[in-house]
């Protein structure tokens, strides 16, 4: 039988930095922030490249499609793997790994060989580590802080990664305006080295220390959950819309960036941050509040929001009030990400969370689709038509979700 463990919990649990009191849960919190900065900084240096080579939203739409087409393919295989696996361990080898992907794309950019195909090729590599880390972590944040503290966790980690993942895109533009891309893929690596370097440096964690055996799931049984939970199921179907119709408007963020707001690729990285910062307000939001036994209805009010943000940043030739409508938008989709991550584990047995966040990464997985889709309407309609009718889209789609009674009473 799987060992659950108790935390003793000091007056003021409940407060929003709860989960620092849990042994193991800094260390994890500093690596998972580390990483962003490699994740932030490659997203703006591999879209703006991609533009500046093909002139082409398109073009950049399949440079993203690429980096989430592994959690599609590999999502669910990957999550099973950390139930099996001690997942700080796999942390740890998972960043060293991503490290050396950052690195080797520095080393061709410094080469001059850099252009789509590379770019593109190196977006699936990196997809590759982007879908085992993510998958691995989200389930350890739940593993050291437990049922009751993991949408408390899971939302520290996240914003974490938001407020120092701001840093990171705002820096990544910069060095990739001033020093070019070698240097800025360097400062993604960095990251990723840092990450690495905090947890392989940390004592062993509670769980560690407490030994004991655990129960894993056949292989068979992690491939089918989804299939065998409806809560699971119905959770994946609302990150899928918001995947496909929200997270998708990355893709035209560099068109914008150049065509609309007339800014460079410094610029970008500000709205990068932007988009970044808001993901904090939506992280420390939930962190101090809390599911509250009402998880289905504040998925589907992320949503909501999440729409109504991209339509009004469609609207908008300002750089300033674009800045605003990011901060929404990056608020928005934070407290979608945190919220499906923690209730698609809360809604199964120990022994398959791994599993479950396989499940969320093969949702998220559908990604592909909604870039391409948005690159390619980008090119026929122009970049405010196709944010505008995204945007829309999943309004209406928030809207349909909300029909659904078992989705509203998820907790």
């Amino acid at each position: 039988m799987r060992l659950r463990f108790s935390i003793s919990r000091p007056p003021g649990l409940h407060s929003t930095l709860a989960s620092f009191r849990v042994p193991g849960y800094p260390a994890f919190w500093a690596s998972s922030a580390a990483s962003a900065v490699g994740w932030s900084a490659s997203l703006v240096a591999i879209g703006w490249i991609a533009l500046q080579v093909s002139n082409s939203p398109f073009a950049v739409g399949a440079t993203f499609a690429a980096r989430l087409a592994p959690a599609l393919l590999f999502g669910i295989p990957f999550g099973a793997l950390g139930d099996r696996f001690n997942r700080r361990a796999m942390l740890v080898a998972v960043n060293v790994l991503g490290t050396a992907c950052l690195l080797g794309l520095a080393a061709v950019a410094l080469a001059g060989r850099l252009g789509l195909t590379e770019i593109i090729v190196a977006s699936l590599l990196l997809g590759m580590v982007d879908t085992l880390r993510g998958t691995t972590a989200q389930s350890y944040a739940y593993d050291l802080a437990g049922n009751e503290g993991a949408t408390n966790a899971i939302a520290l980690s996240n914003l974490g990664a938001q407020l120092v993942g701001a840093a990171g895109g705002a820096i990544g533009g910069l060095v990739l305006d001033r020093l070019g891309s070698p240097a800025a893929f360097s400062v993604a690596a960095a990251g990723s080295a840092m990450a690495a370097s905090v947890l392989a440096g940390a004592g062993r964690d509670r769980l560690e220390r407490g030994g004991g055996t655990r129960l894993v799931p056949g292989g068979q049984r992690s491939m089918t959950l989804i299939l065998r939970n409806r809560p699971v199921a119905l959770i994946a179907l609302a990150v899928i819309f918001g995947e496909v119709l929200g997270f998708s408007s990355l893709t035209l963020y560099p068109t914008f960036a150049r065509d609309i707001l007339r800014v460079d690729a410094t610029g970008l990285g500000t709205m990068s941050a932007a988009r970044a910062l808001g993901g904090v307000c939506g992280g420390l939001l939930l962190a101090a509040s809390g599911l509250r036994d009402r998880g289905g209805v504040l998925l589907l009010g992320a949503t909501g929001v999440f729409g109504l943000g991209i339509l009004g940043f469609a609207l908008s030739d300002i750089f300033l009030v674009s800045l605003g409508f990011l901060l929404i938008i990056g608020a928005a989709g934070s407290a979608l990400d945190t919220l499906g991550q923690s209730l698609i584990q809360r809604n199964v047995e120990d022994r398959e969370r791994g599993a479950a966040m396989g499940v969320w990464f093969f949702a998220i997985g559908f990604g592909p689709f909604g870039h391409l889709g948005m690159g390619a309407a980008g090119a026929a309609i122009g970049g405010p038509a196709a944010l505008a009718a995204s945007g829309s889209l999943l309004l209406a789609a928030c809207l349909g979700l909300a029909r659904i009674t078992d989705l509203r009473r998820i907790r």
